[in-house]
C-alpha cells in the first residue's frame, strides 16, 4: 500500500505526524529495546560502539576518562529521548508533535540506527538492497528507518523555530 502523506510534515499547526498504529508499534519496541541495551549492557559491549564512540583513539587513559566522565551523561540523554519519543508514539491520538517531541525522535531513532547499523555491520556502501543479501530484511528496515530520520529532519528544517529558536 502507497502512502499518502510523508511520515512529518510542517503544517500551520506545527508538525505533523503521519505515522499508523503499527509504525508506532514498531518504532516504540525498537527504542524499548535500544532503552534495555542503554540500562543492562555492560560498557564495552559492541552493539553499544557507535553510540559511544572513542574521543581519543591514541591516548587509553584519555579515552578511560573520558568515557568515565561522559557515558552517564549520554545515557541518560538518550533515555531523555526515549521516553520522551515513547510517550508520544503511545498516544495514537496526537497528531502534531511539538519541535522538541520531533528532535527528541530524530536523537531516539538515531540511536536505534547506529546500534542496528553496528549489528548488520553496515558500512557506507550497504546503500542498497540484495535480495540475495541474508540481511535483506533487516537491511531493509534499517533503510527505513533512515528514511523516517531523513523526513524527521527534513520536517525540523522546515519549521520556523529551526532558524528562530526564540518563538
Amino acid at each position: 500500500m502507497a502512502r499518502a502523506k510523508p511520515p512529518f510534515a510542517t503544517t500551520k499547526k506545527g508538525i505533523a505526524i503521519n505515522l499508523g498504529p503499527d509504525e508506532r508499534g514498531l518504532l516504540r519496541t525498537l527504542i524499548g529495546e535500544v532503552r534495555e541495551l542503554l540500562t543492562t549492557a555492560p560498557i564495552g559491549d559492541p552493539k553499544l560502539a557507535r553510540l559511544f564512540p572513542p574521543a581519543y583513539f591514541d591516548n587509553d587513559e584519555a579515552e578511560t576518562e573520558y568515557q568515565r566522565l561522559m557515558r552517564d551523561e549520554l545515557v541518560a540523554s538518550r533515555l531523555d529521548s526515549i521516553a520522551t519519543v515513547d510517550e508520544f508514539l503511545g498516544d495514537d491520538k496526537l497528531k502534531i508533535v511539538t519541535f522538541a517531541q520531533l528532535d527528541a525522535f530524530c536523537a531516539a531513532l538515531n540511536s536505534v540506527r547506529l546500534v542496528l547499523g553496528t549489528l548488520l555491520g553496515v558500512g557506507e556502501i550497504d546503500d542498497y538492497l540484495d535480495e540475495d543479501d541474508p540481511r535483506h530484511d533487516e537491511l531493509a528496515l534499517y533503510n527505513f528507518l533512515s528514511w523516517l530520520l531523513d523526513s524527521a529532519i527534513s520536517a525540523l528544517m522546515q519549521n520556523p523555530l529551526a532558524s528562530n529558536p526564540h518563538m
